[in-house]
């Protein structure tokens, strides 16, 4: 069954919770991360897992804040339209999000648990993602060690896919990731500080022809082996650090991509510091090393 055949099977269903798992102490309390989008505000029922409810009907709403009387996990489930989710690293959020249950179906357009350490997979009901425009920080700093293959294949409007995955310890990046991404500008520090990252597909970004910033894309992944070529992403004007390491330990191989030879000449510093390995590294101009 191709994507738009899914896409439009499952569309037609009832409408889905947007599910996650917290623990909290007794008297703990949680705070709904929200934020509004573009002019698009929240307007949704949570059920906080202990029993009660609440409506919310703003970003600031009172109600996002709930307070439980007994210590233990519960499962906070949303249904209606939220269109933005933002941990961003909160330390009174982060640490009490257990896992990631359901996207839903809740108009997501932007979202992100960055520094929920604990979140260690994710849920497949990816067609909850397909409004969502900005993946920036999505997945960063958290526990996750593997990428599904499918996460993004809805997300035909995403824009923004800075730090999507970076400061994890994910081994491999999965064939046709951001094929469907045609739309996304922006890259930068995807997988930065990716440390354990070995491998990745050549094709990954052949369909991302409107990118523009690719800047520590790879930044810190001392176990890749060669280099990506950015064949077809001609519109990109940043490259700066995508590949920058901090000692020759890891040097590369193959060939370098001759980005400094497009016209007009992306801004490239630092885009193959100490990428020694590389079979071309003699050539590669000093402002671009």
């Amino acid at each position: 069954m191709g994507i738009a055949r899914r896409l439009s099977s499952q569309s037609s269903s009832v409408a889905q919770a947007f599910q996650f798992t917290i623990q909290v102490a007794s008297g703990g309390s949680f705070t709904l991360p929200l934020t509004d989008y573009n002019g698009l505000t929240p307007n949704f029922v949570v059920t906080w897992g202990d029993g009660s409810s609440n409506t919310i009907t703003s970003s600031s709403d009172v109600n996002t804040l709930h307070t439980y009387a007994s210590a233990g996990t519960y499962q906070i489930s949303i249904t209606g339209f939220m269109p933005g989710f933002i941990v961003n690293n909160t330390t009174a959020i982060k640490s009490l999000i257990k896992s990631v249950n359901a996207w839903g179906t809740v108009g997501l357009r932007q979202i992100n648990f960055y520094g929920c350490t604990f979140v260690t997979s994710l849920p497949s009901d990816y067609i909850g993602l397909q409004d969502v425009e900005v993946f920036s920080s999505f997945m960063r700093q958290t526990g996750i060690t593997s990428i599904p293959s499918g996460i993004f294949q809805y997300a035909t409007n995403a824009s923004n896919f800075s730090d999507v995955f970076s400061y994890t310890n994910i081994t491999s990046i999965p064939t046709g990731l951001f094929d469907t991404n045609v739309n996304a500008s922006i890259f930068a520090s995807s997988f930065n500080n990716c440390l354990l990252l070995a491998s990745y597909p050549a094709t990954l970004f052949d369909n991302c022809v409107n990118a523009i910033n690719f800047s520590a894309t790879f930044r810190l992944c001392k176990l890749l082996t060669f280099s990506l070529q950015f064949t077809y992403n001609t519109q990109v004007t940043i490259f700066s650090n995508i590949y920058y390491m901090n000692s020759t330990s890891n040097s590369m191989s193959g060939t370098a991509p001759t980005l400094w030879l497009r016209s007009p000449q992306p801004y490239g510093a630092g885009a193959f510091h100490n990428c020694t390995g590389l079979s071309n590294y003699a050539s590669i101009p000093t402002n671009f090393k």
